[in-house]
């Protein structure tokens, strides 16, 4: 399970409750366990979800009573004017009279009893795996946001940093023309490369109020910076380290899976429903019956109990019954074919997202190496551009190319923290702890 809801505590508390149990250190800056916390309180998806599962429980329950024994109770009364005629005379009469009734049903024999039974249970079932659903997106949906924010964050970071680094070589070229030791094309070359960085940060900063406001719309408004991405933080470790072990474990706990074979278990069990609308049925049924008609000349006062067995046989109803029967055999073959396509869906997802997976874990080794390159060559090139043997063109590039470097390496590293949870959240084997160990990997902002 992903985390566990409490009814009696509060629908909007559900989930923020059990992070707040989690006892993490106390913070300015907003961590994921927070940003769920926040989330579960507020938004409308989440919150109609839970209101979903209540709903959907209750179809289970209504298939078994049905086979519970049911009560009603009728009453009437009523005023009579009569004007009749007889052989010796007439007569006319106004007078009251009133009727009560209670009647006890009990099914004795229904010949789908093991269809409703399994129909309940698995409506049951169906319900709390829509919901864990729900929960699973919901935590994707949050986590994605705060990630994309941190790595929106850190990137105008990085930006700001190569155009502090631009502007000290625009100041130092600039000296150097004034000194007529370079000449007045390497002034432009770092004056362009200057406007260009301060319209890469302009960008970057758009960017970084799109993230804030697309993970406050889920949030509400929170303190500002969030955290960062230690420089050695690894993603939590995975289950399996195969596709055979990620389809495994897909197969035992996907919810996807399971709300598929639901839904084939639920249609099954209606076609077993609809063809017993064509066999017997018997209820034992018991009544009371009062009659008081007392104030009329001849009236009478009667009470009667019966107790009796009733069997109902149909025989012919228009062809609607077996019209129902048909349009069962069809949804059940619909639901197993559906639960087919999914399970090959799933397969396919998983086996993607775990490429996913490998592909950024690659290119973050490989980022860093090209990271050390990048550094070593752009120390060369800034002391060739010392030594005269290089232009400020060189030295741009190469801190250039640095500063490119950085930033897809950053990329990747979230990204495979991104591609982690997410096929966590597909193979159905995320938990609450898998966000303990993301907040560790983060360092908190300076106050």
């Amino acid at each position: 399970m992903i985390f566990a809801i409490t009814p009696e505590r509060g629908r909007a508390l559900a989930l923020g409750l059990i992070l707040v149990s989690l006892s993490a250190p106390a913070s300015a800056a907003m961590l994921i366990y927070e940003a769920l916390q926040r989330a579960a309180e507020r938004d409308p998806t989440y919150l109609a979800a839970f209101a979903a599962q209540r709903a959907n429980r209750e179809r289970g329950e209504q298939d078994r009573g049905s086979l519970r024994p049911t009560v009603g109770a009728f009453g009437a009364a009523q005023l009579t004017s009569g004007d009749s005629e007889f052989a010796f005379g007439e007569a006319q009469e106004t007078y009251p009279s009133w009727t009560a009734s209670l009647e006890a049903r009990q099914p004795l024999l229904r010949m789908d009893w093991g269809a409703r039974g399994d129909r309940a249970n698995a409506s049951d079932d169906l319900a709390d795996a829509l919901f864990r659903q729900q929960q699973i997106d919901f935590v994707a949906r949050v986590s994605s946001r705060y990630l994309e924010a941190l790595n929106a964050q850190d990137q105008l970071r990085l930006i700001e940093a190569e155009n502090l680094a631009v502007r000290e070589s625009l100041e130092n070229t600039r000296k150097r023309y004034e000194a007529e030791l370079v000449p007045g094309l390497d002034l432009r070359e770092a004056e362009a490369r200057d406007d260009l960085s301060r319209a890469q940060r302009i960008a970057a900063e758009a960017a970084v109020e799109d993230a804030i406001d697309a993970l406050a719309e889920l949030t509400g408004p929170f303190e500002r910076p969030l955290p960062s991405l230690k420089p050695t933080a690894e993603p939590p470790p995975l289950p399996a380290s195969s596709v055979e072990g990620w389809l495994a474990l897909a197969g035992d706990n996907s919810t996807a899976l399971r709300i598929a074979e639901r839904q084939a278990e639920i249609a099954a069990a209606d076609l077993r429903s609809r063809k017993a609308e064509t066999q017997p049925m018997a209820d034992l049924v018991g009544s009371v019956v009062h009659n008081d008609s007392t104030e009329y000349s001849i009236g009478q006062l009667q009470t009667e109990a019966r107790i009796g067995l009733e069997v109902t046989v149909p025989i012919y109803g228009g062809g609607v019954t077996s019209s129902r029967y048909r349009e069962a055999q069809a949804r059940a073959e619909e639901a197993k074919y559906q639960f087919q396509q999914v399970r090959e869906e799933t397969r396919r997802q998983v086996a993607r997202q775990f490429r996913d997976i490998q592909v950024a874990s690659a290119n973050t080794e490989a980022f860093r190496r090209s990271l050390v390159s990048a550094r070593a060559a752009q120390a060369a090139v800034e002391a060739g551009y010392d030594a005269g043997t290089r232009t400020i063109t060189d030295v741009l590039d190469a801190k250039s190319r640095t500063a490119q470097v950085q930033r897809d390496l950053n990329r990747a590293r979230y990204d495979l923290l991104i591609n982690t949870l997410r096929l966590q959240s597909t193979a159905g084997t995320l938990t609450i702890d898998q966000f303990l160990i993301v907040d560790a990997m983060f360092d908190l902002p300076h106050q």
